[in-house]
């Protein structure tokens, strides 16, 4: 939470609006905005209409809004002023051209993974996730990864003792269950998941050691190889090498997390 000596409700309005929309699954009506973020319906109302005359929503239909086309230019214009995607792609792109596969960078956000890269490979038949997609973090590998890196207070605080949200019924669905799952993940070097999140598919990954110039503050990121299920169990070792590779590559090259500090 910012300093309320700055506090501008409107423009927190607007922002709260745009990352709702932003991981809605469907457009959303005014009302469920409203809902959503904890506003008044009067305050929504305004501050759409101002962010619709800006093009940064767009009423689609019956009342109900989704982002608009100038948040495409946002976020290419972050991409494109950030300096973490040549090295990024460059060392994905030769990932995915080795394995065939789709890779992908994630970092986390509460107990959700964020996909901040990814490179379609050959092999991949299916599109799951895409930049900018959240995820529940204990239904992926780059999750898992990432998660592996927490000790036990951590977690306590991002889980509660309520059920995990699941994709498939192989996912994880309770907080003993993904500590267990944490702690064999430690042993492997690397995370696994298999018909976690998409039935079919498998996914490893394994974090980017933090490089000399970075604070145990920076944002950790994970990288990850997608898939088929059978190729995972045919070819798991030969994978993991491909991926701690790309790794090491990631980690002597890249120290750009920053960016990606949490709100």
């Amino acid at each position: 939470m910012g300093d309320t000596k700055y506090n501008a409700p409107a423009a927190a309005c607007a922002a709260e609006i745009l990352l709702c929309l932003a991981v809605a699954p469907e457009a959303m009506p005014m009302s469920a905005i409203a809902s959503q973020i904890g506003r008044t319906k009067s305050l929504v109302f305004r501050v759409i209409k101002e962010l619709e005359s800006r093009d940064c929503v767009r009423d689609v239909g019956n009342g109900r809004y989704w982002l608009g086309i100038s948040c495409l230019e946002l976020g290419g214009s972050f991409i494109s002023q950030s300096d973490y995607t040549t090295t990024a792609r460059d060392v994905l792109q030769q990932l995915s051209h080795e394995t065939r596969e789709t890779v992908a960078l994630a970092t986390l956000r509460g107990n959700e993974v964020l996909y901040l890269e990814k490179w379609q490979g050959e092999y991949s038949v299916v599109t799951f996730t895409h930049v900018g997609r959240r995820l529940p973090a204990g239904c992926t590998a780059l999750g898992k990864a990432l998660l592996a890196e927490m000790g036990h207070e951590e977690i306590d605080r991002l889980y509660g003792e309520e059920p995990l949200t699941t994709l498939t019924m192989n996912s994880i669905s309770s907080k003993a269950e993904l500590i267990e799952d944490l702690e064999v993940t430690r042993l492997r070097g690397y995370a696994v998941e298999h018909n976690e999140s998409l039935i079919g598919r498998a996914c490893i990954a394994v974090v980017i050691p933090h490089g000399s110039d970075e604070t145990e503050s920076s944002d950790s990121v994970a990288v990850s190889i997608s898939m088929s299920l059978h190729r995972y169990e045919a070819e798991a070792a030969v994978m993991a090498d491909h991926l701690f590779r790309a790794r090491d590559q990631l980690a002597a090259n890249w120290t750009t997390r920053r960016l990606f500090a949490p709100r």
